[in-house]
């Protein structure tokens, strides 16, 4: 999970996770990067470590979406074995935690990833604004068009499964070059990477709804759609 300024919602999202897991009857550990907040997140999940099995990773000062990425899926994916599934998530309360073992049961079935999805049939994207919403239609179309991967429509959101083994790999193939970029473009950075090593994917709907988010956007559109621009380049040549 990825945490910048959360205070207002990590709390709720965490013990969500971990009462429909307790249901779910999974073994589980959750992992939370705070990426530098200057808030009281960092002692909010402090405070919970003691009630459920929660591993915190630190960054005293912020590092970036990408460098939050590679931080925790490394530590997860050390700790994992081969058949594992990791799911990354965002800590605003926009993902929906009962997807969780929807997610981990289409790993389970086969797939090596499965993306939580606004664009297919059964997801939906209310209450975005028109900016946020026009920049992540076209991003996906492009991406879509460009890195075609079967079964995926869905390239920009955090929610996401994966099997641990794809991700060992990867890190193993690609080193330290596995992500490169330094934003947002980064979740779809990981997605396009792992294409090379033909991974079984598929999608589960969600909708993501904008107004339960109680944080700021960290996302700069024009920035973001720079980045994605500079990335696409740099992967294609």
């Amino acid at each position: 999970m990825l945490a910048y300024n959360e205070a207002d919602s990590i709390a709720s999202v965490l013990t969500l996770l971990k009462e429909h897991l307790t249901n779910y009857q999974s073994n589980f550990r959750l992992y939370v990067v705070n990426d530098g907040s200057t808030d009281n997140t960092l002692s909010v999940v402090e405070d919970l470590c003691d009630e459920m099995p929660l591993t915190l990773l630190n960054h005293v000062t912020n590092m970036g979406v990408a460098q939050a990425f590679d931080t925790g899926l490394r530590k997860a994916t050390k700790d994992s074995n081969n058949g594992d599934v990791i799911i990354t998530m965002e800590a605003d309360g926009t993902s929906v935690p009962e997807l969780v073992s929807v997610m981990s049961g289409k790993i389970r079935d086969g797939y090596d990833i499965v993306c939580a999805s606004r664009y297919c049939e059964g997801g939906g994207l209310p209450n975005f604004p028109w900016h946020r919403r026009f920049f992540s239609v076209n991003a996906n179309r492009l991406l879509r068009l460009l890195f075609p991967i079967k079964g995926v429509r869905d390239y920009t959101l955090f929610f996401r499964a994966y099997r641990a083994v794809l991700l060992k790999e990867a890190f193993q193939h690609y080193s330290s070059d596995f992500i490169t970029s330094t934003g947002f473009v980064s979740n779809a950075e990981i997605l396009i990477k792992l294409r090379n090593f033909r991974p079984k994917a598929t999608e589960c709907p969600m909708i993501y709804d904008y107004s339960v988010k109680k944080s700021f956007s960290k996302m700069r559109v024009w920035t973001n759609t720079a980045e994605y621009l500079l990335t696409i380049w740099k992967i294609m040549f």
